[in-house]
């Protein structure tokens, strides 16, 4: 027969294994957020000078990093990813550089947060 003390014991730790098992289930599955946007091929350089405005922006703020741009050939459906621990805090960073640029215009953003998502569409500002 087991001593009380053993059985606390136990107990504690099936507590704590279950407790970060739903830590973990809470974690976001793929980036904090992803940016859908229209291009045509004649906007890959325009495209590029976004990249490193963003990534420069998010890492002078410490708030994630961006990662790669996907871009679909079969539909001119561009994609791009970017990771950090509060996608509000990344998208409040980004969100200026995102409205200022004509490529962004009616462009999709999801955030997530664990299994909750946030899909919104950015409303342009700027003329670049």
């Amino acid at each position: 027969m087991l001593k009380r003390s053993a059985v606390t014991t136990l107990l504690g730790i099936a507590l704590l294994a279950g407790h970060a098992a739903a830590e973990q289930t809470e974690a976001p599955s793929g980036p904090a957020m992803t940016v859908r946007f229209d291009y045509y091929p004649k906007d890959y350089p325009q495209i590029r000078a976004l990249e490193h405005r963003l990534e420069s922006a998010i890492k002078r703020a410490a708030v994630g990093e961006l990662g790669e741009t996907e871009f679909h050939l079969d539909g001119n459906d561009g994609f791009l990813y970017m990771d950090g621990p509060d996608p509000d805090r990344l998208y409040g960073v980004v969100s200026p550089i995102l409205k200022s640029s004509r490529l962004m215009a009616n462009a999709e953003v999801t955030k997530r947060y664990g299994a909750r998502t946030e899909t919104f569409v950015i409303h342009r500002t700027g003329t670049r």
